[in-house]
């Protein structure tokens, strides 16, 4: 399934480290990743859904002894709901950038608003994606 974005992300709150969803449903708002060492790239509508950036960018494939590789992975995890034990995974491939490191954060945060759209849409997010410049495909894995 190939989808645009044109618009930004409907989502309100934006790169938080205590989170209005949690909030809003009574449970532990702090969220926790496994890099603590980057940027924090969270999303939510204050209500329904939370979604964040749980470790840091990572070559894709990942091959010991490979060398640098053109394409990144980056996982999600999110929330839609109040399930407290539903928190899901999502995976995004892309093309990295070649040139600071910034630049491979605003990617990401592009990525951020693009899920966060789905999921105010969809209300559940693939496990893997493809992201082609503003498009996002679904892979089967």
């Amino acid at each position: 399934m190939l989808n645009q974005v044109i618009e930004p992300s409907l989502s309100v709150f934006r790169n938080f480290n205590v989170c209005p969803h949690c909030e809003w449903n009574g449970e532990e708002a702090l969220l926790f990743r496994l890099s603590e060492g980057i940027p924090m790239i969270s999303r939510s509508d204050g209500r329904n859904f939370h979604l964040l950036l749980a470790d840091r960018p990572l070559p894709y494939p990942a091959e010991r002894g490979g060398g640098p590789t053109p394409k990144v992975s980056v996982c999600f995890w999110y929330q839609y709901g109040t399930d407290r034990n539903g928190t899901k995974s999502t995976v995004v491939l892309f093309e990295g950038v070649s040139s600071p490191r910034g630049n491979l954060f605003r990617q990401i945060e592009f990525i951020a608003d693009v899920l966060a759209d789905k999921l105010l849409r969809r209300h559940d997010l693939a496990v893997f994606y493809s992201m082609k410049g503003n498009a996002i495909l679904e892979l089967a894995y």
